[in-house]
């Protein structure tokens, strides 16, 4: 018999975080599913660790590294369940996550999104905090405009619904989720739970820092979905114009950080054009001089 739900694992070179992550899919109260593992290109002897533990009702596949949507998008090809959820290699599932997603799922006729908080935890598994984020209901993709409310992790999916969709954009380096949850949201309601799914860890090797590089691949992301994937028909105008506003703001900001004045000006001016407001003209005259004077 095919299992119900596939628990599937991205990974690549995170050996000493996975096993702990395995544990946690096997400390499942729920117990109709299986585990994939995608191993995006890992050098640090992860297929060791999986093979010499001989764990039950895992697929794992290797394959030369291509990025965390290519290896998503391999999970969803392998997944053998009706319904798909993710955990990243380095985090946790709370051991009655899928039980409760599933009982939300089942009596939502299994054509919703579910997905739920999370606690924050240090690299020793230590809970630091937890996610106070206002989460919404029902449809939810002018809440999702605004704000990157679902995680990949502790979410659970149709997994119709996701091929569907067309899987992951592998053409985004950053934001391929995103991407794909605001498309989801145009055609299915998302049900949020009110206690967390997932542990989030963070370490020195997943602390991404935040650039002007990925900060544009946000904004296109937004400005995609908004004036190309239908998002228009649904996000009213003066919340759309201000969540860009925002995001080219923020990409201005790590321009002028970068050193790079005169872009930072052109998207200050983008920003304020958005939403008229002080801050964005202010920050605009500031990168609009330092690029003259370093142009001088």
């Amino acid at each position: 018999m095919k299992p119900k739900v596939s628990i599937c694992i991205p990974t690549f070179n995170r050996k000493g975080y996975l096993a702990q992550t395995l544990d946690s899919t096997y400390a499942q109260t729920y117990k109709n599913y299986e585990v994939v593992v995608v191993d995006d290109g890992s050098t640090d002897g992860t297929e060791d660790l999986i093979k010499n533990a001989n764990y039950n009702n895992l697929t794992y596949h290797w394959q030369e590294n291509a990025g965390d949507a290519a290896a998503r998008n391999k999970l969803i090809e392998l997944a053998q369940g009706e319904f798909i959820t993710f955990i990243d290699s380095d985090d946790l599932l709370m051991p009655d996550a899928v039980e409760r997603m599933m009982k939300v799922m089942e009596a939502e006729g299994g054509k919703v999104i579910v997905y739920g908080p999370y606690l924050r935890i240090d690299e020793n598994g230590i809970v630091t905090g937890r996610c106070k984020r206002r989460l919404y209901s029902g449809w939810i993709t002018k809440y999702l405009f605004q704000d990157i409310l679902v995680h990949s992790c502790g979410s659970l999916f149709p997994k119709e619904a996701v091929v569907q969709a067309g899987g992951f954009d592998q053409s985004l380096r950053v934001c391929s989720d995103y991407d794909l949850w605001l498309r989801l949201s145009l055609k299915h309601r998302f049900i949020a739970l009110s206690e967390p799914t997932f542990k989030r860890r963070r370490h020195h090797a997943n602390l991404s820092r935040a650039s002007s590089e990925n900060q544009i691949t946000e904004l296109g992301v937004l400005e995609r979905f908004y004036n190309e994937n239908g998002g228009n028909a649904v996000v009213p105008r003066r919340i759309a114009m201000k969540g860009l506003g925002r995001e080219e703001y923020r990409v201005g900001k790590y321009c002028l950080i970068e050193e790079k004045p005169s872009i930072a000006a052109c998207y200050f001016r983008k920003s304020f054009l958005h939403r008229l407001n002080v801050k964005s003209a202010l920050r605009w005259g500031q990168a609009a001089v330092k690029n003259f004077v370093g142009n001088k």
